[in-house]
């Protein structure tokens, strides 16, 4: 094209200044503003950008923007529109492929200027079409502007599926394949990929197994924006269940699990999609676990207001989260700085704390801090997470402090958000290491004081809690200590309790009252008063092979008074849930008795009840079952 156009497109708004201007081969300049960074305010009040525009998305820092301004003339839009129809009209495929690119930068910066601009291109039939075209272009110019020009349109509500239906998706995936590409046009492209994610229709175009490896690989990238625009591509797929299993199989927990890791530094946009993306992703249960393996706990958002309940303790000398008091210090320092140092002599070389201990420390000081400044949880952290109270809201935290807030909450007064904190404690003991964690993090003493809570709803939570907590030997011995089995004995010999919460009360009482470690403790120690030692001392000795020493007891079974514990009423009823229940139940209240007929007094008191009768029903279900398997 030889012919110039004369006048100008000036498309600025009032009171900006213009600091460059862009001129196209035929003659027309278009006034643009360059910036260094991206100011979300503008957009947020600007007219152009209505409730159908995302700006997080369509916003570019590249060469420069256009804005245009809403008060200009009808003349002035009449000139807009016939130059506007001027640039696509270049964008055909008989015009110069420099025409070309020029034609599509002059139409993303104009693009730029907001949906009043989008729809005056977007009169003009084709040009969608001829802009999925110009991808192919060996430029990354003219690849950048045609992604760029792309990713204004998508942005825009209507136009999704037009831009979909062009080919966008394919014609991007080809371009991110290249082996040399510019940040910036993966950037552009990335992003319309990122706003066409937002229309469920067409996340499944996107995510196919082929393409999630290479989405997943641009995480790792340098460039702040492309591993932005992943992230917010994945946290979309994520949002459909049926991507669920090709994400899992591509990898994605781990790589999304690194930005949210405390020694991991990251933008607050990458890491607010890879929580969103987990979350999503953690709503199935295998997914579940394979993001608390990677070092992250399901935490739930509580509110703010509920936080003002806590009340930090009053000076004292200091202890370990579990309770553990700290020996005082028998040569204070002059100055107090043994206090200061919770206590412990720092030039003592024999100090030795453990590593689940320091970590335990580490995360109670953290937590009890931001609880003390109100800042634990945010009223933006709500909003953004928002939900109805039937869509419970949840965050991720790296498992030490998660470990601390989920203790933390324990100690709160709000009833439901006692009840999903131990829920959550439940749902995190996954393996041997997160049930010492919760032990040494100072969970089993609140968790035993709320197994007499008024509320049934927080009674199930905290029992489900201590029974997943219990599996480990160490727990059971700190349950043990707290007097946990008083607790659970009264709650047990209630009648009226649902099956649920008796099933609960069974198996906990099953692993600490085992009889064949008691046995061994007798074996091995011979009573004590008609007392129980602790299953640590016959542990112990056998592990060593040396089944003639005798370890000292540390747990408060050596103090229970057995005896009173099983008295006749909660005998009884054993013999009830023997008569009435399940084989499974049946099972473990047969092994609570056998735990009992050890003792001698306690003995006296199982044969006083109607045993008979609870033991006929469990040997005439064996008959039954044993019939049913040999019947032909």
């Amino acid at each position: 094209m030889t012919t110039s156009i004369g006048g100008e497109l000036l498309l600025k708004p009032p009171n900006y200044l213009v600091k460059g201007v862009l001129r196209t081969p035929v003659g027309i300049s278009v006034t643009v503003r360059r910036r260094k960074a991206y100011n979300p305010s503008f957009f947020s009040n600007s007219t152009f950008f209505d409730n159908h525009v995302n700006p997080r998305l369509c916003s570019s820092d590249g060469m420069g923007e256009v804005y245009v301004n809403p008060h200009q003339d009808v003349d002035m839009i009449n000139d807009a529109s016939s130059n506007v129809a001027l640039f696509v009209r270049m964008l055909g495929l008989d015009h110069d492929p420099l025409d070309r690119e020029q034609a599509v930068i002059a139409l993303w910066k104009y693009s730029l200027g907001g949906k009043q601009c989008v729809d005056m291109i977007l009169q003009f039939r084709g040009s969608v079409n001829l802009t999925v075209n110009l991808l192919r272009s060996e430029s990354n110019a003219a690849c950048e502007a045609a992604a760029g020009l792309l990713r204004m349109i998508s942005s825009v509500d209507m136009y999704r599926d037009l831009v979909a239906d062009s080919g966008a998706i394919e014609e991007i995936k080809a371009v991110l394949r290249r082996s040399s590409l510019s940040s910036d046009v993966m950037e552009q492209g990335l992003c319309t990929l990122w706003n066409l994610s937002v229309d469920e229709k067409l996340r499944n175009k996107i995510a196919n197994s082929d393409f999630l490896p290479l989405l997943i690989k641009f995480l790792e990238y340098e460039e702040v924006q492309v591993k932005e625009a992943a992230g917010g591509i994945l946290a979309n797929l994520a949002l459909t269940a049926s991507n669920h299993n090709n994400m899992i199989e591509a990898g994605v927990v781990p790589k999304l699990a690194i930005f949210l890791k405390n020694e991991v530094e990251g933008s607050k946009v990458i890491k607010n999609e890879a929580t969103n993306a987990l979350l999503e992703l953690a709503k199935d249960e295998y997914s579940k676990i394979l993001i608390m393996e990677e070092g992250l706990l399901l935490v739930p958002l509580v509110g703010a207001a509920s936080y003002k309940s806590f009340r930090p303790p009053l000076y004292s000398w200091p202890s370990l989260p579990d309770g553990t008091k700290i020996e005082k210090n028998p040569k204070p320092s002059r100055f107090g700085a043994s206090e200061l140092l919770l206590g412990l002599n720092i030039e003592d070389n024999n100090v030795n704390i453990e590593e689940g201990k320091m970590n335990a420390m580490v995360g109670r000081t953290r937590q009890q801090f931001l609880a003390r400044i109100g800042a634990i949880e945010t009223e933006e952290e709500n909003k953004s997470r928002g939900g109805l109270p039937s869509n419970p809201r949840f965050t991720l935290l790296p498992w030490i402090d998660g470990v601390a807030r989920l203790v933390l909450i324990l100690g709160l007064e709000d009833e439901s958000a006692i009840a999903r904190a131990a829920d959550a404690i439940a749902d995190a003991s996954i393996n041997e290491h997160m049930r010492v964690s919760f032990k040494e993090a100072g969970a089993i003493n609140p968790l035993v004081q709320l197994i007499s809570h008024p509320s049934d709803t927080v009674k199930l939570s905290v029992l489900r809690a201590i029974q997943r907590l219990s599996i480990s030997d160490d727990v059971c011995q700190r349950l043990e200590e707290q007097n946990a089995l008083y607790s659970l004995v009264d709650l047990l010999s209630n009648s009226e309790i649902s099956k649920s919460l008796t099933r609960m009360i069974l198996d906990i009482l099953t692993r600490i009252l085992d009889p064949s470690k008691e046995m061994k403790s007798k074996f091995y120690n011979g009573p004590v008063n008609g007392s129980i030692k602790a299953r640590g001392a016959a542990r112990n000795a056998g592990l060593t092979g040396n089944e003639n020493v005798k370890v000292a007891s540390t747990t408060s079974l050596e103090t229970v008074n057995v005896v009173d514990l099983l008295d006749s009423t909660v005998l009884s009823r054993l013999v009830d849930i023997m008569r009435t229940s399940s084989p499974d139940l049946q099972r473990k209240a047969a092994s609570i008795l056998e735990f009992a007929s050890v003792i001698e007094p306690c003995m006296e008191k199982i044969l006083s009840i109607d045993l008979e009768t609870g033991l006929d029903a469990v040997l005439q279900q064996k008959t039954l079952n044993g019939m049913r398997d040999y019947s032909p």
